[in-house]
């Protein structure tokens, strides 16, 4: 579903997700007066497609398109190849490279094996899955544009070392990846507390932006109190540890 947050902010939930209904991811894209900015490409050839489909409806002329990859995780990644196909400069944290490069079909292999899909199964639902190295490895804090083209991407690891968030401030919109969860309790399993620790941290930091909507990964647009909800979680799971 496509959720236009302000004139030029959309966000796009319900995308496939190879866990099967009713998890979902999301995506979204802003496009400033000279650039499309997709965030995220989706699990599938398709889910990109729509996201290109979608961008280039409401915006059909621009010098330039950019994919912010929020991590390296498939649900986000698998689609980036109709993003350079479209032309887009893929930007990804540096900690995201090993995932990416190199890539002969050995992620999709362990996704199918990881969800049980046949090989058929996996040409039918992902598609042709072609990783590469982004264009630009974001190390630090990064601002592209200024004025109503403004946005900030933030370097916010926890739920991974490669995640990256994207603000808009404009309108107020956070694109927080999985840095934040809305339809259930945060996924830790890539860490331990150390790095919730640091993801905690970022969730708080997160909080003082004069953020409207927070889009997560996963789950539905949500206020910015899911951002507080998360750190809670968080905290909680460290005190039981």
């Amino acid at each position: 579903m496509v959720h236009a947050l302000a004139p030029q902010v959309l966000a796009v939930t319900g995308l496939y997700h190879a866990a099967g209904e009713p998890f979902t991811v999301n995506a979204g894209m802003v496009l400033t007066s000279t650039t499309i900015v997709w965030i995220d490409a989706g699990m599938t050839r398709a889910s990109a497609a729509f996201l290109a489909k979608t961008a280039h409806s409401r915006k059909t002329v621009q010098d330039k398109a950019l994919l912010v990859l929020t991590h390296h995780h498939s649900d986000h990644v698998f689609g980036m190849r109709i993003m350079k196909e479209h032309g887009a400069t893929v930007l990804a944290h540096r900690e995201a490279r090993p995932f990416l490069e190199g890539d002969t079909g050995n992620y999709r292999a362990f996704i199918a094996d990881q969800y049980g899909m046949p090989p058929q199964e996996a040409d039918q639902l992902l598609g042709d899955v072609q990783l590469s190295v982004p264009d630009v490895l974001i190390e630090e804090d990064t601002t592209l544009g200024s004025g109503d083209d403004e946005i900030q991407i933030l370097v916010t690891p926890g739920h991974v070392s490669s995640e990256l968030v994207v603000f808009h401030p404009p309108s107020g919109t956070l694109f927080a990846g999985d840095a934040a969860y809305a339809d259930g309790p945060p996924a830790t399993r890539f860490g331990g507390p150390a790095e919730w620790r640091e993801w905690i941290g970022h969730l708080r930091r997160l909080q003082r932006l004069a953020i409207r909507h927070v889009v997560p990964g996963h789950g539905p647009i949500s206020p910015k109190t899911v951002l507080e909800d998360n750190a809670r979680q968080l905290e909680a799971l460290i005190a039981a540890g």
